[in-house]
């Protein structure tokens, strides 16, 4: 005899054991089926249902976790990314420039030789070829030479600019003479220049003369030191030296670098100039942190 299915008129005539067999996924179940699932085997496939319902929830709890370590670490290497991608500085051309003569460094002119390491006569001559590799501007239109200008220190919009400007400006006065003022940057690639030119004129000095100098002036030399340790480990060339032939008389001369291009470099420092020393040096204690006091002397260290 077939089971009577409950209809609309006799669902509330239901027992309560015919709740129990309520499921939100087949509906109200017959007296029938009640009774299959009261079975053996019927309970032993429950209990497989249940074991692989908890098996699937902890599979679920795992594969959640995973995902959520997933994304944790795919948003710290994009963070990483964007931070190693920022830019503090303008982003120049750049060209490749074989190492070992002037060609692409700045003008041709002779920036060492071993003379100078014991005449200082000659180191001074050769000192003043590296002013050249300064920002410089034309004396005149009609003049050959150059002179002296910004020397790396720039003036830039923090709005009009394609890189950040993270630091504040410098804010000097009393430079050149009582009352003057200038703000500004300056590019810490003529800072490095600078610092070695400090140290390259420092070659012939000896301890006793070491002992003489002003406590200043060999603060400033160590700084220059560490400064320019850092700047290497900090721009990191990759380049690959390899063999070069013959010509080259030392390691590194003749190997090829991609090299920020040296003319829009200067350019680039000339258009934002925050002064004209054509005419004029700063003195030899200049600091951007401590400007030195009106009168102090003009040796040209900068």
């Amino acid at each position: 005899m077939e089971a009577m299915l409950p209809t609309p008129n006799n669902w509330d005539e239901n027992s309560d054991k015919d709740i129990e067999s309520v499921s939100p996924f087949t509906g109200l179940l017959n007296e029938t089926k009640t009774k299959i699932a009261s079975s053996p085997v019927t309970k032993t496939s429950t209990f497989f249902r249940k074991y692989a319902d908890a098996r699937l929830l902890f599979e679920g709890f795992l594969v959640f976790c995973l995902v959520v370590a997933l994304i944790s670490n795919a948003g710290s290497s994009h963070k990483t990314d964007i931070v190693d991608k920022r830019s503090f500085g303008p982003t120049l051309p750049r060209k490749p420039v074989i190492f070992g003569n002037t060609a692409g460094l700045g003008p041709d002119l002779v920036y060492h030789d071993t003379e100078m390491m014991w005449n200082k006569t000659r180191m001074q001559e050769i000192h003043r070829n590296w002013h050249s590799l300064f920002p410089q501007k034309s004396w005149s239109y009609m003049c050959s030479f150059i002179l002296k200008a910004g020397r790396g220190y720039i003036t830039v919009s923090a709005e009009e600019e394609e890189f950040e400007v993270l630091h504040p400006a410098f804010k000097m006065d009393n430079v050149f003479e009582q009352g003057d003022h200038y703000e500004g940057h300056i590019m810490a690639v003529y800072h490095q220049l600078h610092c070695l030119s400090i140290l390259m004129t420092a070659l012939g000095t000896s301890r006793e003369e070491w002992a003489m100098l002003e406590t200043q002036k060999v603060e400033h030399r160590a700084h220059c030191v560490e400064y320019l340790r850092q700047s290497i480990l900090c721009s990191a060339d990759t380049t690959l030296e390899g063999e070069t032939g013959a010509w080259a008389k030392s390691t590194g001369w003749g190997q090829t670098h991609s090299c920020v291009d040296f003319d829009a470099l200067t350019e680039y420092a000339n258009k934002r100039a925050m002064w004209n020393l054509t005419e004029r040096l700063l003195p030899d204690s200049f600091d951007p942190l401590k400007v030195p006091e009106h009168g102090e002397g003009l040796e040209d260290e900068h």
